[in-house]
This record gives C-alpha cells, sequence and structure tokens, in this order.
C-alpha cells in the first residue's frame, strides 16, 4: 500500500433509528455488514464488478455500490475513525488489494479532487446496518463504456452503535468488515448465502451473514478485480449522469435487503435453513461466552434447552442443546430473559453456528469453538407451546403467524411435510 500521512475530510453524519427488541423472544444476532442488496439469481461464486442500486433510494442508511475510475484507490481516513478501524482498514488496503490486485490503495491525508473513499466511524444509531458506502448525489461521478457508475468521495461508514459491537470489538471482526465494506467501494457485491440467495457460499469477506468471517478476498475476488477495466471516463460537461437500476424493478424476482439479515420469506425457505427443527422446554438461562475487550464485551446467555419432540434435523429426542442469546442491553439484562423462559416451551427452528462458520470459511478451531451451540435461523424463528397449541411471541417471525391457535401435532406435519418436499 502506498501511504501518505492520515487525515480525514468531514463527516456527514444521518440521524438514523432503527426498531427496538422485545424480550422474552430468543433474539439471534442480527448479521448486518454488508452495504448492498443483491439479486438472489445470480452467480454468487465471485460475482463480476459493477455499480449496483441507484444512490438516490428513500432508503435508510442510504447506500450504493459504484465502482473506483482508475487503478488508483486513494481513501481518507477521517478523523472519526477508531484506532481499531483505522489499522484494520489499513492492513487489508495493503494486505488484501494493493498487494494481490493490479490495484494501488493509497491512504491520503485530505479529501482533494482524487480522493475515491471517505471512511468514518461512529454511533449512527440501530439504523440496522453496520456498515455501508454511499455516493452522495454532489459527489464527482460518471458512467463508463460498460455502463457502471464511477464515484470519487464515496463515503464508507462503520456503525458503532452498541447493538452492532460484535462486528468491531476484536481484530478479526474489523478486519473482516473493513474488508468487505472497502470492496463495495471497488464495485465488489456479495456472494450468496443460501437459503436466502442462490449459489454457492465461498471463504470470502465479501460474504454476507458473517460477522467474524472471513478476512481476505477469494481467488474470484482478486480475479475479477485484476480483469476490469478501471479507466476514468468523466462524464461530458451537460451530460445527465445515468443511474444503476433501481431497486423496486428487482424486488419481483427477489432481493436480499443490504444488511444481510436472514429474512425468509417461505415457511420452506425458514425449514431449508435451519439445521434442526424441534419442540423443547427451556430448563436454564445461565451466563455465556464474552467476545470484545473489558468495558465494551458484547455478551450472551447460555439457554439450555431439552428437547421433547424433534421436528427435523439430526438431534436425538431428549438430548440437551444450547442456544446463545446475545444480551444487547448488557449483562444485567439476563435476569430479565431468565424470568421469561425459564419453564417455557417452544418449538424452535435452529442453526448450528459450527456449521454456519464451516460454511462462512472460517478455520477448523473457530468451527470446533462454534460447534455446541445453536442460534435461531432467523430473527423470531420461534412459537410458543401452551399445552397442545402454538401462540406468536411478540417479535415473532410474520411468516409463522398463520399457526397461532393451530394445535402441535398439525403444524408438526406440515413442517415435516414441507422438510420432505421443499
Amino acid at each position: 500500500m502506498r501511504s501518505l500521512p492520515s487525515g480525514g475530510g468531514a463527516p456527514r453524519p444521518h440521524a438514523l433509528r432503527g426498531p427496538s427488541r422485545r424480550l422474552p423472544v430468543l433474539v439471534i444476532v442480527l448479521v448486518l455488514v454488508a452495504g448492498v442488496a443483491m439479486p438472489a439469481l445470480a452467480n454468487h461464486g465471485g460475482r463480476e464488478i459493477g455499480s449496483f442500486l441507484s444512490c438516490d433510494r428513500p432508503v435508510q442508511p442510504p447506500r450504493c455500490t459504484s465502482v473506483g475510475d482508475d487503478f488508483w484507490h486513494y481513501v481518507a481516513f477521517d478523523a472519526s475513525l477508531s484506532e481499531g478501524l483505522a489499522s484494520s482498514l489499513r492492513d487489508t488496503m495493503a494486505e488484501d488489494y494493493d498487494g494481490p490486485t493490479r490495484l494501488h490503495l493509497v491512504e491520503v491525508a485530505e479529501v482533494d479532487d482524487r480522493t475515491d473513499v471517505i471512511a468514518f466511524s461512529g454511533d449512527f444509531g440501530e439504523n440496522g446496518a453496520a456498515g455501508w458506502v454511499y455516493c452522495p448525489p454532489d459527489a464527482p461521478q460518471g458512467v463508463n463504456p460498460r455502463g457502471d457508475r464511477w464515484c470519487r468521495h464515496q463515503e464508507l461508514y462503520f456503525n458503532l452503535n452498541p447493538r452492532y459491537s460484535i462486528f468491531f470489538d476484536d481484530d478479526g471482526s474489523r478486519d473482516h468488515v473493513a474488508c468487505h465494506e472497502l470492496g463495495h467501494t471497488l464495485g465488489l457485491h456479495h456472494w450468496g448465502n443460501p437459503p436466502e440467495t442462490d449459489g454457492p457460499v465461498g471463504a470470502t469477506c465479501m460474504n454476507a451473514n458473517t460477522p467474524n468471517g472471513p478476512t481476505f478476498l477469494a481467488a474470484e475476488d482478486v480475479e475479477h478485480i485484476n480483469a476490469y477495466r478501471y479507466d476514468f471516463y468523466p462524464t461530458p460537461r451537460g451530460v445527465e449522469v445515468v443511474r444503476a437500476p433501481s431497486l423496486d424493478g428487482a424486488m419481483a424476482s427477489g432481493m436480499i435487503e443490504a444488511t444481510g439479515v436472514p429474512a425468509p420469506r417461505t415457511l420452506g425457505q425458514l425449514v431449508a435453513g435451519s439445521d434442526v427443527v424441534l419442540v423443547g422446554r427451556i430448563t436454564d438461562v445461565e451466563p455465556g461466552r464474552a467476545f470484545g475487550p473489558p468495558g465494551r464485551q458484547l455478551t450472551y446467555a447460555a439457554v439450555s434447552v431439552g428437547v421433547t419432540r424433534l421436528v427435523g434435523g439430526s438431534l436425538l429426542d431428549g438430548t440437551t442443546l444450547v442456544v446463545e442469546v446475545p444480551l444487547f442491553d448488557g449483562p444485567a439484562s439476563i435476569d430479565r430473559l431468565r424470568d421469561g423462559l425459564v419453564g417455557s416451551t417452544r418449538l424452535l427452528f435452529l442453526r448450528n453456528k459450527g456449521e454456519s462458520a464451516r460454511a462462512a470459511g472460517m478455520s477448523a478451531e473457530a468451527i470446533e469453538a462454534d460447534a455446541p451451540f445453536h442460534r435461531l435461523a432467523a430473527p423470531g424463528a420461534e412459537l410458543l407451546v401452551e399445552g397442545s397449541t402454538l401462540r406468536t411471541l411478540d417479535g415473532g417471525a410474520e411468516l409463522l403467524d398463520r399457526f397461532d391457535g393451530r394445535s402441535l401435532a398439525d403444524v408438526v406435519g406440515a413442517l415435516r411435510a414441507v422438510r420432505s418436499h421443499p
């Protein structure tokens, strides 16, 4: 990486808010690292580079993906950028982009006409995203002969809101997020994450849904960067800038939101995305694992579930498993969680964390460490069992509302039928 003394430009903070979470639903860690939405039907085994989405959509936070204008990619570190993120961004510029690719990544002291990216960090609220990339309407931009929008003064945001602390509290997570968001400034898209999108999952920082995933580019990412013509094509004065297609036209074929939250649209997708579906009684809630440095740790509750009925998956009836629940409101909230959960019986759609780590290309050590734990397969993927009847929960997945008031036996039969004939 070619370096100049670091400095910063003026930040453009956005006042954003997001929905609150309500307990005693077994909330999951939201995996929010992506800066763009993506088509559900495409080759995700290293998707080709290109601009994606109109930058003037009425969404918060505003986000879009643009390509660079040449082989020199100048990145300004704003004064708001935390020391840890600055180090991670500096490392990924040198190790993942400047070294393996034909690109030249340069850290610059001030924002000027040549600056491609301005990196910010801060608490931008619980807005549903831990990071995003944006091309402001007044930024220097144009369209090259391939039809891709190039943009200078792209804004790269890292959201340090406490809700997303898992993405920034250790070096590995920061390295992953920095590599991922920097890729969006160069036109890299997400790779596939079944069942939300079609296509294979590969080990690359451009995976979505992996808050502490791979910290490097896949070989296909590097090949696409090296093959792309990062030539400077200014738009002549008076010529209107043609923007990438809007999100609306693509919705009909199915999209995954930019935040990468697992959000199955059908019961079949939810079942397919679950390693195990079971009925279990919650027997205990204890303090669990913690990640991050002292003072800014994200702590988990370890929720013990005694399996009383297996609906689908490989677990045996009568076993006990542990579901990890992030304590976003701090360790003290475990008492409230315990009071709301212990003694209740629930129908749960679960994903094994070890399998998630394996799919994300994590190390054997990381897979082994995560294998004893499960999480909900999607936000609110659970139902309360009252006697022989099922009830929905506050904050539960809307696609499960159809089962409210139905008998457990009927629903188990329906789920097994879906699993047999997806």
